[in-house]
């Protein structure tokens, strides 16, 4: 039986699917309305909505991944500046908030925008933040500068009456001060919060659905049964060398280079807590002082190692086992782009081969990246093999 995940499978849950399906609607009836009335200023922040609502929707991260958490805030946002408008003379309050709302959502969809192009080439930097922070803030500038002429454009063509450009100006400065006190907080973790939140998780879990201990543990006993393979592995423990009793930084690169692997392949499932034969060892949870200490510790090796960006494509839970004992199972899905493994200062790329990981280098790499043939990338696998075994 194939435990790994299908292409079908890798799509985003119904539930967010129809929530974001929901917000383009309302974003176009903004659009339109705007258009209608003969007024644009919420288009500076309607326009990237939708196009972001568009990505998310029809890409399925195949060209970015955005955030739940960033869409919602942005159609937060879009809300807020709709209202301000309305009430602009009464509350000039609000429009100060929508305005430094709209350059905090314009700063954190650059710093997407950044952080898809660094991860779709395997020679770019990964932590260079002062490069995101700029460049998001350029990519930030230029979608307000050009709805700032686009607005500026339209009511001088239209001849409407009544406006003034000022009024525009003070939005755009106010906007420029909210991307500015965004890149701070992305400096604090913001943006680390805005990709990583429990919304995300929650809103795009592959295998969504609550269902109890009994049938989790019942689907766990099945998979192990069929033994390792190119898509299924288990690990022991987490932390500890069971040889030595000790806490080992090697167990939990093991760990993480698995899940590596199987996002740069084809997807799979990886069982930690149960030795090579099959056997539940049982997860080293003693080791944390509770189970939610031992959950936010192999969060915080997937973030620092991997790459929060990549929560999307990996869902783990903590299963009770006979005698006391638990497994985590952790299921990956086949990620769009390149996933590396960050070793201290080095990045390392792994991929599947039979039940084993192989680390690609050099030309390797860049090949098989490069190269969408199953074919093709099965041999640049079987060359390396077998230079190594030379």
């Amino acid at each position: 039986m194939d435990w790994s995940y299908s292409d079908g499978e890798n799509r985003i849950p119904t539930k967010t699917l129809v929530m974001y399906v929901l917000f383009l609607a309302l974003d176009i009836l903004i659009i339109i309305s705007e258009l209608i009335i003969g007024r644009v200023d919420q288009l500076l922040l309607s326009v990237p909505t939708s196009v972001l609502l568009l990505i998310a929707i029809i890409s399925d991260r195949k060209v970015a991944h955005v955030p739940p958490m960033l869409i919602l805030l942005m159609v937060f946002t879009l809300l807020v500046v709709v209202i301000s408008n309305e009430f602009r003379e009464e509350h000039a309050y609000i429009s100060m908030f929508s305005s430094l709302l709209t350059g905090v959502c314009l700063m954190l969809m650059g710093e997407i925008v950044v952080y898809t192009m660094m991860h779709s080439s395997p020679e770019r930097e990964q932590n260079n933040k002062r490069f995101v922070y700029l460049t998001g803030f350029s990519i930030a500038m230029t979608v307000l500068l050009l709805m700032f002429v686009a607005q500026v454009a339209y009511y001088h063509f239209t001849n409407t009456s009544g406006f003034e450009i000022w009024v525009i100006t003070t939005y755009v400065i106010y906007s420029i001060i909210g991307a500015l006190i965004t890149a701070f907080l992305s400096e604090l973790g913001l943006d680390s919060w805005i990709i990583n939140s429990g919304f995300n998780r929650r809103m795009e879990a592959y295998n969504g659905g609550a269902y109890s201990n009994d049938r989790a543990k019942e689907e766990a006993l099945a998979i192990i049964a069929s033994g390792e393979s190119e898509k299924l592995e288990f690990k022991s423990t987490i932390t500890t060398n069971i040889q030595t009793g000790e806490n080992d930084k090697r167990m939990e690169k093991a760990v993480l280079k698995t899940i590596v692997a199987f996002l740069n392949t084809t997807g799979g499932i990886l069982m930690i807590g149960v030795a090579d034969d099959g056997s539940i060892y049982g997860v080293d949870e003693k080791e944390f002082d509770s189970r939610d200490k031992m959950n936010l510790h192999f969060t915080h090796m997937i973030s620092s190692k991997i790459g929060e960006e990549f929560f999307p494509y990996i869902s783990f839970r903590v299963i009770d086992m006979e005698e006391g004992k638990a497994i985590i199972r952790v299921d990956c899905a086949r990620s769009k782009k390149p996933v590396f493994l960050k070793d201290g200062k080095t990045e390392e790329f792994y991929v599947r081969s039979g039940p084993s990981s192989v680390m690609l280098t050099g030309s390797n790499l860049v090949n098989y990246v490069k190269n969408n043939s199953f074919k093709d990338r099965q041999s640049i696998i079987r060359s390396v093999i077998n230079e190594f075994e030379e």
